[in-house]
């Protein structure tokens, strides 16, 4: 019978070291060896890399953040993209991510009197993930990994075809969560209509 439950960070990592004949650990947990180190920090890797692009299960919108003493917003540390939301007085505004704050790039401060909207793209940790997102980052990761020991991404393990098959599965099961309409509720579509007139679209 198959696996009937979300894939492991651990089983991640094994079905990573598997590719190269690698015997499967039983924790990550102060681990010595070279290659499990190795495919953590790939995996980890991978991790970042394919949420940046920025998912339905990973987005949050109309996220509200209140300046410090000091006049900063100071985005989670999570956060790899923000943008002003629709929400409130803050839907014209041009800003983006500096360091761990807000700029506001139009009057090149960040410095801010009230609380910002902004619409998020978060790195969620392992347990987080949806299993279509786990799959195909273990299959990412597992073809660097190959490609990175073996200088071949796929020998003895995935290949390029495997992993396209995981990004449609990830972008149908993402497509399908999104509680959206055609018009507004898709996020490019969203950010291109929200940039040439929120108030004539009312968004």
């Amino acid at each position: 019978m198959g696996q009937l439950y979300p894939t492991t960070e651990l089983e991640a990592v094994n079905t990573i070291i598997s590719t190269i004949g690698e015997a499967p650990v039983s924790t990550l947990e102060n681990n010595s060896l070279e290659d499990v180190t190795a495919a953590k920090n790939i995996l980890d890797e991978t991790v970042v890399d394919v949420q940046s692009t920025g998912w339905n299960f990973n987005r949050e919108y109309n996220f509200k953040i209140n300046p410090d003493t000091d006049g900063n917003v100071n985005i989670p540390a999570n956060a790899v993209y923000a943008d002003s939301s629709n929400r409130g007085n803050t839907a014209d505004k041009d800003v983006v991510i500096r360091g761990t704050k807000l700029y506001d790039r139009e009057n090149q401060t960040f410095t801010f009197t009230d609380a910002q909207y902004v619409d998020l793209i978060l790195i969620l940790p392992w347990d987080d993930l949806p299993q279509p997102a786990r799959r195909l980052i273990t299959i990412k990761a597992a073809r660097r990994f190959q490609n990175r020991v073996f200088g071949s991404d796929s020998l003895n393990g995935f290949t390029q075809i495997d992993e396209t098959e995981a990004l449609v599965q990830l972008e149908q099961s993402d497509s399908r969560s999104e509680d959206a309409n055609m018009l507004t509720g898709n996020w490019g579509v969203y950010r291109v209509l929200r940039r040439t007139g929120s108030r004539k679209y009312n968004i």
